[in-house]
């Protein structure tokens, strides 16, 4: 059976659980600004909104691979291969292999962050950070520079972010389609840092950007910036298949965890953690082993005294009163060695002085009743009066202990 205390502790944790989950229901969902850069997530930095742009203008394919070994698999595909998250780091082994497949005259896009050192060393590229020296702020402001595609003013990106550019470039093979600034009071672009770049390679080309946001839906879905977006597609040919990787993303393109789905949903989260918390609750207050009741068993009673008195008894009404004398000295010995625990094997100066100290009583008078148990022993035959004497010693002894 579970205490009443027990029972206390459970109602009151259910009603905590029950107000949490309560408040957090009714609580307006957080924004989620994880750069996820998933084809399917509507999050502010998920790329739901571009993915399906692109898809009306261009044969779209998914690829779900790792490039090396989707280039291997297919050898024979043509077209353009996009790369867009924030990080894209590429094995020498699976550059390579991206690099023989342009060389045969496709596309590689890449639009990150953080591009792989090893790409950027074989372009002969060097990449650094814009930074504000005048003010904290680092919203960057972003422009195209052909002349057909530029806008009177940049396109701005209202959040604080690291905004990457291309510091060192091979002017002799790279071409400079994009530019981009820290924003400032002018909304103008008066010190342009090179964001977005073109390179030829073999029979190919190269395209990088370093402003993958470009493609995010906020920035997407913020007044007309969805033309810039546009606008950086424009050095893919329309006609062409566009192969948009899946495997290099912050966030997943599909799910495969059921588990994923449940705590997707609030109110199934909350219920779920609730489901994990009432079987703790279980464990600890139900889940023990239950016992039987174990019976008391009294201890055996000392029968030692009732056993003495019912022979005294004996002994008085045959007028045995010698006999009563032993049996009482013998008791009062084993109540001195019990309840006084002093040794009596030897009755000198030093055990009566101990017995006198332990039992309150001063040395005369444990003296006195010593030597009336001695004076009653010697003796052939003790008279009633005696004995009563005896009784009245040991009482007055044993009361003031």
């Amino acid at each position: 059976m579970v205490s009443k205390r027990n029972k206390i502790i459970i109602i009151i944790i259910i009603a905590a659980i029950g107000i949490l989950t309560f408040l957090e229901a009714n609580e307006a969902d957080p924004i989620n600004w994880f750069p996820s850069y998933a084809k399917t997530d509507k999050i502010p930095m998920g790329t739901f909104a571009s993915y399906n742009l692109i898809d009306k203008v261009y044969d779209l394919k998914d690829v779900n691979q790792p490039p090396y070994e989707f280039l291997s698999d297919n050898d024979s595909i043509s077209g353009t291969y996009v790369f867009i998250n924030g990080t894209v780091n590429f094995d020498q082994a699976e550059l390579d292999r991206i690099l023989q497949w342009v060389a045969q005259g496709n596309l590689l896009f890449v639009s990150a962050k953080s591009i792989s050192d090893n790409l950027l060393d074989t372009l002969l590229i060097a990449t650094d950070h814009l930074v504000a020296l005048n003010s904290i702020a680092t919203k960057p402001m972003v422009a195209l520079v052909n002349n057909n595609l530029k806008t009177t003013e940049p396109y701005l990106y209202d959040r604080d972010i690291k905004s990457p550019y291309f510091s060192e470039i091979d002017t002799s093979r790279t071409s400079v389609l994009g530019v981009s600034q820290l924003y400032n009071d002018t909304l103008q672009i008066n010190s342009p840092k090179l964001n977005y770049i073109q390179q030829d390679f073999g029979k190919g080309e190269i395209v990088l950007h370093t402003f993958p946001e470009a493609f995010s839906n906020y920035f997407m879905l913020k007044e007309n910036n969805y033309e810039y977006t546009q606008n950086l597609l424009a050095y893919i040919k329309p006609n062409t298949t566009l192969l948009w990787d899946n495997h290099y993303k912050a966030g997943k393109t599909f799910y495969t965890s059921p588990l994923f789905f449940l705590l997707q949903n609030r109110y199934l989260k909350w219920a779920y953690y609730t489901l994990l918390l009432g079987t703790l609750l279980f464990v600890l207050f139900e889940g023990k082993r239950k016992q039987r009741s174990i019976p008391i068993i009294e201890p055996l009673k000392n029968q030692t005294v009732a056993f003495t008195r019912t022979i005294s008894g004996m002994y008085f009404e045959k007028q045995q009163h010698k006999e009563i004398v032993a049996k009482q000295n013998l008791l009062f010995l084993e109540y001195v060695r019990n309840e006084l625990r002093t040794p009596t094997d030897t009755l000198d100066e030093k055990t009566l002085k101990n017995i006198a100290a332990r039992s309150n009583n001063t040395i005369e008078d444990t003296h006195a009743l010593f030597r009336y148990f001695k004076e009653l022993n010697t003796k052939k035959a003790v008279q009633q009066v005696e004995l009563m004497q005896l009784y009245k010693l040991i009482t007055k002894f044993k009361n003031k202990t």
